[in-house]
């Protein structure tokens, strides 16, 4: 127990050092609109989305993350709406996200121009987690569980899609605004400064023979203190099987497999081996996500008949 309770205290270290405060998907490929708001709008269908991700399984409280998203394209709008909430947990924090946003598309050198926005409404507190609070402690200067915060923010993407490749740019927590837990009059505040981050993802699609469509990708994340970067290789059969591989660079290869169970609905699934020195103590990641997507069609208006009333 106290062995995992000081690496769970290695990998907040190691967060705060990477200063990377947004949720972490191994799936960025499937899940593009999480990461960039000019995928907004794009597309013909209503996508909904349903991601759970369990990291450094191993680890006492170590950090789990739910994420919902749907992606509405309004042809009124030229663009549509966007709905995003998000439940991340890592150690004595919990962050839960809500977010709305709006994306215009328009038609650009062969291809579709996305821009969008997104405001995210975020709470964070501390749970009972690992956290030892003032009550146990006798310490009035440290701030207790059940504390939380309210803070507004604001995410903008640019995203180009042409016939069979993608391009990305997009940054979060734009405001950088900061979390403030705990009460002034108590003598307990805690204050988190946001940090602003910056995503780059390209991708492109490769038809192959006898059904096959290779699908490299890639991702670049950054706070313009540290970078990561995502390397992915998949390959889709008959549009319906979905398998791959993903290299984090200094962190983590995954492995992806996943199956189009309807003609609307897809499930796919990833498994992350650790690559660095938390390995020896975390026996990997697994991330799961089913995705849901289908048209309303919408009928013609019937034009109305009239009749001359000489001819009655």
């Amino acid at each position: 127990m106290k062995k995992n309770r000081l690496a769970l205290f290695a990998i907040l270290c190691s967060s705060a050092l990477w200063g990377q405060q947004d949720v972490q998907f191994t799936q960025f490929a499937n899940n593009k609109i999480f990461y960039n708001p000019g995928v907004i709008g794009s597309g013909d269908a209503i996508c909904l989305s349903a991601a759970h991700r369990s990291q450094w399984v191993g680890f006492d409280n170590a950090p789990t993350t739910q994420n919902f998203s749907a992606n509405i394209p309004i042809s009124f709008l030229h663009g549509g709406l966007s709905v995003n909430v998000s439940n991340d947990i890592i150690g004595y924090f919990q962050d839960i996200t809500a977010g709305v946003g709006y994306g215009y598309q328009m038609d650009l050198a062969g291809g579709v121009l996305g821009f969008g926005i997104r405001a995210d409404f975020r709470n964070k507190n501390i749970t009972t987690g690992v956290w030892a609070p003032p009550q146990t402690m006798n310490d009035p200067s440290l701030v207790g569980f059940g504390n939380s915060s309210m803070a507004t923010d604001l995410s903008f993407g640019a995203y180009y899609r042409a016939d069979n490749w993608y391009t990305g740019l997009s940054s979060t927590r734009l405001l950088e605004t900061k979390d403030l837990i705990g009460t002034v009059s108590g003598g307990s505040l805690a204050q988190i400064r946001g940090q602003r981050h910056y995503y780059w993802m390209g991708g492109y699609d490769l038809d192959l023979e006898n059904g096959f469509v290779l699908q490299p990708a890639i991702m670049v994340k950054s706070d313009l203190v540290t970078t990561q970067l995502d390397l992915n290789v998949a390959a889709m059969y008959n549009n319906q099987l979905y398998g791959g591989v993903t290299y984090r660079v200094n962190d983590a290869f995954a492995v992806m497999a996943g199956y189009q169970l309807t003609k609307d609905l897809r499930a796919t699934y990833s498994y992350d081996i650790t690559t660095s020195s938390l390995s020896n103590s975390s026996s990997g990641s697994h991330e799961i996500m089913m995705s849901y997507c289908f048209t309303i069609e919408i009928p013609p208006k019937q034009k109305g008949s009239y009749r001359n009333p000489i001819f009655l």
